[in-house]
């Protein structure tokens, strides 16, 4: 911890000195341009004292100055007088050191706003991925100490049902009731093994060759294979799904992505769980929700809810509920994988529905 204070110290510094630097450029540039246009006008200055002298001293120059002092002296202007001649600096030579000075100025000054938004683009790069790289370690921590919890809790609870079961004076209705909390407890075991899996697939991009897939069959399917899940949990499904709806993907990216929804509305809603899932279509699109009764999300967590190992949601009696933190990550990144995206519909107090926006297949529009 005090490498990173020391770093961020040390980062803090230099921010200091490249924003110092920057100011100090910008204020070297515009006094470059003064002193650029105050040294022409002295030169020009000394020029028409030293031709004025030369005048009064030399007849030649004094009898026609343009053609003998004008090579030398482009710059001046040379007016005869009743006393002799009037030396006067050039107008137009006058105006193109004004110009000059403005060109170089504002060269510089776009060259030194060009620098400085390049560093200040590389600091809030350097910034962004600096706090990015915290938070993911954060929720790395709070997953470890979640998963942990999550682990130990079934397993505490396995050693205790098995050592009960070896008691010889259990009756069998007792005996029915422990084998049921076993399996519930190595199921949750198997749902927490299989997220954590199914990430590691995702990461190193694992995909079966496309197919087309009929989204009410296969909603049914992995409704009837939770079905066990549901019961449990005293969950209600009640489903909308049209026939003949089709897109072209994995199978396996899509039972993942919506077993993760449909397991998500159960964990957030108080038994008996109402749950809809339906099917829509949309502008080429088919749209496969999952809807719940919950308590909602709040809108500070739509978009910060989809990433890895974060958990802000709560159950109807608003307390913390017990996961991963992976499994809506999931689903958005297997709906991506199969060329599609999850949008949220919710507000606190009045549920949540998630829908997969998935593309349809080009057969079934033909």
């Amino acid at each position: 911890m005090k490498w990173h204070h020391r770093l961020g110290l040390l980062y803090g510094i230099l921010v200091t000195l490249i924003l110092a630097m920057g100011a100090w450029w910008m204020y070297y540039i515009n006094r470059e341009g003064q002193n650029f246009e105050r040294y022409q006008m002295q030169r020009y200055a000394n020029d028409r004292l030293h031709a004025a002298f030369l005048l009064r001293l030399d007849p030649e120059a004094a009898h026609d100055p343009a053609a003998v002092l004008g090579p030398d002296y482009p710059h001046l202007h040379f007016q005869r007088t009743a006393s002799g001649w009037d030396v006067h600096v050039d107008a137009a030579a006058l105006d193109a050191v004004r110009d000059e000075a403005r060109r170089r100025k504002r060269m510089f000054l776009t060259e030194g706003v060009f620098f400085l938004a390049l560093l200040i683009a590389g600091n809030t790069i350097l910034s962004l991925a600096f706090r990015r790289e915290r938070e993911f370690k954060r929720a790395r921590e709070l997953f470890l100490a979640g998963a942990t919890h999550e682990l130990k809790t079934p397993l505490s609870c396995i050693r205790l049902f098995t050592e009960t079961l070896e008691r010889p004076d259990l009756d069998d209705e007792a005996r029915r009731r422990i084998h049921a909390s076993l399996l519930q407890d190595i199921e949750r075991l198997e749902d927490m093994m299989e997220q954590v899996l199914s990430v590691s697939r995702d990461e190193h991009g694992r995909r079966r060759s496309p197919e087309p897939l009929d989204l009410a069959d296969e909603t049914r399917d992995l409704l009837a294979a939770m079905q066990a899940f549901l019961d449990g949990n005293g969950a209600v499904v009640a489903t909308e799904l049209p026939a003949g709806r089709l897109i072209l993907g994995d199978r396996q990216a899509l039972r993942v992505a919506l077993r993760n929804l449909v397991q998500n509305a159960v964990h957030h809603c108080r038994p008996p769980a109402e749950i809809t899932v339906a099917l829509a279509r949309r502008e080429g699109a088919h749209l496969l929700s999952v809807s719940d009764r919950g308590p909602g999300i709040p809108r500070r967590d739509h978009r910060k809810i989809f990433d890895s190992f974060y958990r802000s949601r709560t159950d109807d009696d608003g307390e913390r509920v017990r996961g991963s933190g992976l499994g809506l990550y999931l689903a958005r990144r297997n709906a991506e994988a199969l060329g599609g995206e999850v949008e949220l519909r919710s507000e606190e107090g009045r549920g949540a529905t998630f829908t997969l926006v998935l593309p349809a297949h080009a057969e079934e529009q033909a």
